[in-house]
């Protein structure tokens, strides 16, 4: 379980160190398009599908983001061992700070349990580019 939170906190930094690669979209409804296709292809248990999809809108370089799918998939088979099957996915909130902060919340299903997954945007120069990207299986920090 220590080296499941470590794994996690890593890809948590990883992705939000910044680049100035990423490619924005104008819209948070673009925005939101967007991580609800990934999540889609996520839910149907293709992690690494799911996550390429949305590589250009992350602030990361193209190394550090193939990094982190690496550590994501390593995070992911436990959790399917762990729970199940993928079952899908469910949009849970959107959050908004301002003019130029989004947070977009997600469950993705198995059969046992779900996992939290939190993409934090910010709206510069490019348009909306996910900063950061939270996984884990802490549900209860969603009530």
């Amino acid at each position: 379980m220590k080296l499941l939170s470590r794994a996690i906190a890593a890809i948590a930094l990883v992705l939000a160190a910044a680049s100035a690669s990423a490619q924005g979209v104008p819209t948070i409804e673009d925005l939101k398009k967007a991580t609800d296709a990934a999540m889609e292809t996520v839910g149907r248990g293709d992690l690494a599908g799911g996550l390429k999809s949305i590589q250009p809108l992350f602030v990361v370089s193209n190394a550090e983001f193939e990094s982190t799918a690496g550590q994501a998939n390593l995070a992911f088979s436990v959790w399917s061992t762990r729970f199940g099957a993928s079952r899908g996915h469910e949009f849970i909130e959107e959050k908004r700070l301002g003019s130029s902060l989004v947070r977009l919340t997600y469950i993705h299903k198995f059969d046992l349990h779900a996992t939290r997954w939190q993409f934090y945007s910010y709206r510069g120069k490019s348009g909306w580019t996910i900063s950061t990207l939270n996984f884990d299986d802490k549900l209860q920090d969603l009530f």
